[in-house]
């Protein structure tokens, strides 16, 4: 579970859960909403780091000490940095 703040809500709760996904040489990591719906995240893109994987939105990414911020539209994700 991690914390998500979805539809621009003001808060967050620990509502998302989030996979890691290995797919040929990618690394993707799926964010799923209690809703049923998803967001789909590539790792290590040599000089973009974590980008949007689906849809037109990108990512805007804020490292936070320990985790990092995701904003796509108005949902928001704390996802875990791992060493």
């Amino acid at each position: 579970m991690i914390d998500c703040s979805l539809n621009g809500a003001g808060g967050f709760g620990r509502d998302c859960t989030m996979e890691r996904v290995e797919q040929d040489v990618d690394s993707f990591i799926i964010v799923r909403h209690p809703d049923g719906a998803f967001r789909r995240f590539e790792l290590g893109v040599p000089g973009r780091g974590l980008i949007t994987a689906d849809g037109a939105q990108q990512a805007e990414v804020t490292n936070r000490g320990g985790y990092v911020e995701v904003r796509v539209d108005s949902d928001r994700y704390h996802l875990p940095v791992s060493e």
